[in-house]
């Protein structure tokens, strides 16, 4: 490619799968990342599957910041709920993301404090993200299901309606939990990228959890959304 690319940056195969269709496999070699490169709604972009976790995240990231020098990231996938009673399909748009398992007390002064940079929360890009909000809700249809708030990440799948409270309790700002977001969002900040993201909501983050129930979710229903979303967001960029 010769113009600078958006990054598309996906944790998991299942999320990305209507996006890939539309684009073929990378000729650039890479640390065993599956990476595709194309034009959508005639945008370069490259799209990478990270794998689960803050560290494959954040490695992949960095590998596609040193590799192609991408104009933006936009990052999307399924997340867990905070709270029992909603039902799947919640649409958060980051505000921010945290590291939730970050504790290098006494070493910083709070839990989640990045020491390096000496922040909790790495604000996303604010216009990338009003432009993202804005192609989601008109995907959806209704404002009313789409809303912004703090993205908690960490390297643990919260199943559990104690442990998901209590990481609430320290972050009562969080809007959702997913594995990758804060990985990326660091790796961007220091890179200089500006990032936004995407999170659907798959289960409840508690006892109710069921991984199979989740799978469904995230190939019948949120990657054709997160499909119709990125190329109503690539449209306005």
């Amino acid at each position: 490619m010769t113009k600078r690319p958006v990054a598309l940056i996906f944790a998991l195969a299942l999320e990305a799968q209507a996006l890939v269709r539309h684009l073929t496999a990378s000729a650039v070699e890479s640390p065993q990342l599956a990476i595709c490169e194309g034009l959508l709604e005639g945008k370069p972009v490259v799209l990478v599957i990270t794998g689960v976790g803050k560290v494959a995240s954040a490695l992949a990231t960095q590998f596609i910041c040193d590799s192609f020098h991408p104009l933006s990231i936009i990052t999307a996938g399924i997340a867990g709920a905070t709270d029992s009673d909603a039902p799947p399909g919640r649409l958060i748009i980051a505000s921010g993301a945290l590291q939730r398992d970050m504790d290098a007390r006494p070493f910083t002064a709070a839990r989640g404090t990045i020491p390096s940079l000496g922040i909790v929360t790495l604000p996303a890009d604010p216009a990338l993200t009003d432009k993202l909000r804005q192609a989601t809700e008109r995907v959806v249809g209704n404002r009313h299901l789409v809303r912004s708030g703090v993205v908690l990440t960490g390297d643990q799948i919260v199943s559990s309606r104690e442990v998901r409270d209590g990481i609430l309790r320290d972050f009562p700002d969080g809007a959702c939990f997913d594995m990758e977001t804060a990985a990326i969002a660091q790796v961007a900040r220091q890179n200089d990228v500006p990032w936004a993201a995407l999170r659907m909501t798959s289960d409840a983050a508690d006892e109710s959890f069921n991984l199979e129930e989740v799978v469904g979710f995230g190939v019948n229903t949120a990657a054709d959304l997160i499909e119709q979303v990125v190329l109503a967001l690539l449209k306005e960029l």
